[in-house]
């Protein structure tokens, strides 16, 4: 066998090194690719509307004072659920709400509401993407079929 020249690992080592670099430069490039600009008050506020069948008659008021009032959403599981005459398995009434993150999920905000029944704090997770075609969609996390668009930008 014969020996091989220093050179040729100085090489090796080199290649190798040019390797993990390209790898890590990649890898950064994946992650920063897809940042979106942080969500603003404008971004959410207004009407939301339920715009799939699973969000039935859904309507969510978001106002810049981190007030808001939902109607007719799915509250999430073990939250208690509100007595009639609301349609059964829904909440409406008022809510506050603040910008909040779930994991692995987009940016978007968070209603907090006292449930009617036993009187805990409900949390609904609603994170948002801006469209370029359709403007601000959201969905609830804890029910990824009910949908929302938001309507109008400014509630009355």
């Amino acid at each position: 066998m014969t020996k091989l020249p220093r050179r040729f690992y100085w090489y090796l080592i080199a290649a190798a090194g040019l390797a993990i670099a390209a790898a890590l430069i990649g890898f950064l490039w994946i992650l920063t690719k897809d940042q979106r600009p942080p969500l603003t008050p404008t971004d959410v506020q207004g009407t939301w509307t339920a715009w799939s069948s699973a969000g039935g008659d859904g309507r969510l008021t978001v106002r810049p004072d981190g007030t808001a009032d939902l109607q007719q959403v799915k509250p999430e599981p073990g939250c208690g659920m509100p007595s009639e005459p609301v349609p059964s398995g829904t909440y409406s009434g008022p809510a506050t709400w603040v910008f909040d993150t779930f994991p692995d999920e987009w940016p978007g905000i968070r209603f907090d509401y006292t449930s009617p029944l036993n009187g805990k704090t409900c949390k609904i997770y609603l994170p948002i993407m801006i469209s370029e075609q359709h403007g601000p969609l959201g969905f609830f996390i804890h029910d990824s079929r009910s949908q929302y668009k938001r309507d109008t930008a400014h509630p009355s």
